[in-house]
C-alpha cells in the first residue's frame, strides 16, 4: 500500500513538473522570426484556401479543423520564439494569444455547418471579424510599426 501511494506521489510530481516546463523560448535573429512568420503566412492561407473545396458538412468541417490546428502551431511556433526587443516581444505575446483565441472561434463555424452551409458562411464572416481576428491585426501591425515584415496572410480577419 505504502509502495503504491509512493509510486501515485511520485507520478503525479512528474506530471506537475513537466506541466511547469512549457516551452522554452529561443532567442531568434530579426531575419529567423521574419521567415517564420512567412512559413504561418504561407501555412494559414493554404489552411483557410481549403475551407473552399467542398459544402460537405464532413469534409468543410474537416477543413476547419485543420485550419484551427495550423493557427494553434503557429501559435506554438511563435510561442517557441524571443524576437530581438521587449516591444517585439510583447507584440509577439499578443499575436500568440491572439491566434489561440482565433482558433478556438472556429468552433462556432463547425456547429454552424451542422445546421446549414449558409450559417456557416456567417459564422466564418463573424470570426474574420472578432475580437481575437483583430487583435492579431493589430499585433502584426505593431510589429510592422517595429520594422518586421508581417505578411497579411499570418492574420486572419477583416479589421473592421
Amino acid at each position: 500500500m505504502l509502495r503504491a501511494s509512493l509510486l501515485v506521489a511520485v507520478a503525479v510530481a512528474a506530471v506537475a513538473l513537466a506541466g511547469c516546463g512549457g516551452v522554452k523560448e529561443k532567442d531568434v535573429t530579426k531575419a529567423q522570426y521574419e521567415q517564420q512568420l512567412q512559413q504561418i503566412g504561407d501555412d494559414l492561407y493554404r489552411a483557410a484556401n481549403n475551407l473552399g473545396q467542398s459544402t460537405a458538412t464532413g469534409i468543410f468541417n474537416a477543413n476547419v479543423q485543420k485550419l484551427q490546428d495550423t493557427i494553434h502551431d503557429s501559435a506554438d511556433s511563435l510561442d517557441a520564439m524571443r524576437p530581438p526587443g521587449v516591444k517585439a516581444q510583447a507584440a509577439n505575446d499578443d499575436l500568440i494569444r491572439a491566434y489561440r483565441d482565433l482558433a478556438d472561434q472556429f468552433d462556432h463555424v463547425k456547429d454552424a455547418r451542422r445546421d446549414s452551409y449558409p450559417k456557416a458562411i456567417a459564422a466564418l464572416l463573424a470570426v474574420q471579424h472578432s475580437e481575437p481576428a483583430t487583435a492579431s491585426i493589430r499585433a502584426a501591425e505593431r510589429l510592422r510599426k517595429l520594422g518586421f515584415r508581417v505578411p497579411v496572410s499570418a492574420t486572419i480577419g477583416s479589421g473592421t
